[in-house]
């Protein structure tokens, strides 16, 4: 009876073994290794803690594999996700964006040529990531790759100059007899080509203009100029990433003629380079242009109580810039401008509400600051 148990008992641990066994083969995926890169919604930089480590990650597998991903075995899966935005195109068009930087980072970095990624973008969530760029090597098995090598040997063994056609090997069990099938150039790499078609490439080339050439136009008011009672409202055009063109203009109509008034109205024309990899400090080339009268009143009192400027004015110079982004929508764009001002104007007094002027046709040449802002940014077809 004990006997009978124990063949029982070793059958049916072998059999849950086999079991095991088997279901584990069927749900496993040999040699995938996936790196995730975590963003902030809105954003396309690496600004999320984790994503260096990642990266130094994805250097050192691409390190072990470069010779395989270099001959076109083992390509480079990168997969964009993005479901944080209002739209479908918005969430392709960032996801596109954020799998170019890390393709970008892999090109720079090691070496690597466009023709070793197959990108995909998705409008929708990864493992309830929302906003994730996904780099996957699917590493062959060391069964297949033994079982490969000796063949490709022996072919170039026995057929050494054809060295530059592409051959696969057949060999039949129990027999040296080796068959040599040479294969098309048109179906070299048949796996590549049907990851591509199973990947929604076209979705990455429908987007590649729009994400090359984003469009942003931003409407902005100078709230250190409005504290001076001197409204002001703007707007910017982004050309591409790197060059912005930027119009203030301010508006002040305060007091009458006789007492205290500031009548103040000038435009700031801009042109921007936004530089560095986040492409928010930039240096630019800017002007005013604009006519003036001041007398006691908020700017007046600034230059002088007891006289009054009434005349014209015009400026060029650099300036230089940094944009704080609070969101996805809204920056402060803090500016600084230096250069050259020329003052055309008449000083004047009151006598009894009754202006006496004290010098007429007077001008003024100043090297210095020629502008200074804090400007509230409200940035339309975001695609920061």
């Amino acid at each position: 009876m004990s006997k009978t148990i124990k063949k029982l008992l070793t059958l049916a641990l072998a059999l849950c073994i086999v079991g095991a066994s088997y279901g584990y083969d069927s749900n496993r995926k040999d040699g995938e290794k996936t790196v995730t890169f975590r963003f902030l919604p809105g954003e396309n930089m690496f600004t999320c803690a984790g994503n260096e480590v990642e990266l130094e990650r994805l250097y050192a597998l691409i390190d072990c594999h470069r010779a395989e991903i270099a001959a076109g075995k083992m390509p480079v899966y990168v997969d964009g996700y993005c479901v944080s935005l209002p739209t479908t195109k918005e969430n392709l068009n960032t996801a596109f964006a954020r799998a170019n930087r890390v393709k970008s980072e892999l090109i720079t970095r090691e070496g690597l040529k466009e023709t070793d990624f197959i990108t995909a973008n998705y409008a929708r969530a990864y493992h309830n990531n929302k906003d994730v760029v996904v780099v996957t090597l699917r590493i062959p098995s060391a069964k297949a790759t033994t079982e490969t090598t000796p063949a490709k040997e022996e072919v170039e063994r026995e057929e050494p100059r054809q060295k530059e056609v592409t051959v696969e090997p057949e060999t039949k069990p129990g027999s040296q007899q080796v068959t040599v099938k040479k294969a098309p150039v048109a179906e070299k790499q048949p796996e590549a080509n049907r990851n591509v078609e199973q990947q929604p490439a076209p979705v990455t080339e429908r987007f590649t203009s729009e994400s090359e050439q984003p469009y942003r136009f931003a409407v902005r008011t100078n709230v250190l100029y409005d504290a001076f009672l001197l409204p002001t409202l703007g707007v910017e055009w982004r050309v591409n990433e790197n060059i912005g063109v930027r119009l203030d203009g301010s508006l002040s109509w305060w007091g009458g003629s006789t007492v205290k008034v500031q009548k103040v109205w000038l435009v700031n024309p801009e042109v921007r380079w936004y530089l560095l990899r986040n492409r928010r400090f930039y240096v630019g080339v800017s002007g005013n242009y604009g006519e003036y009268n001041l007398y006691k009143y908020a700017l007046g009192g600034i230059v002088s109580k007891d006289t009054g400027y009434q005349g014209k004015l015009w400026n060029a110079g650099l300036t230089v810039g940094y944009q704080l982004y609070l969101s996805r929508d809204f920056s402060i764009d803090f500016n600084l401008g230096l250069g050259y001002t020329r003052s055309e104007y008449d000083s004047f007094g009151m006598t009894d509400a009754v202006r006496v002027y004290k010098e007429r046709n007077k001008t003024k040449n100043l090297w210095g600051p020629t502008q200074a802002g804090i400007n509230l940014v409200w940035t339309i077809g975001s695609n920061k």
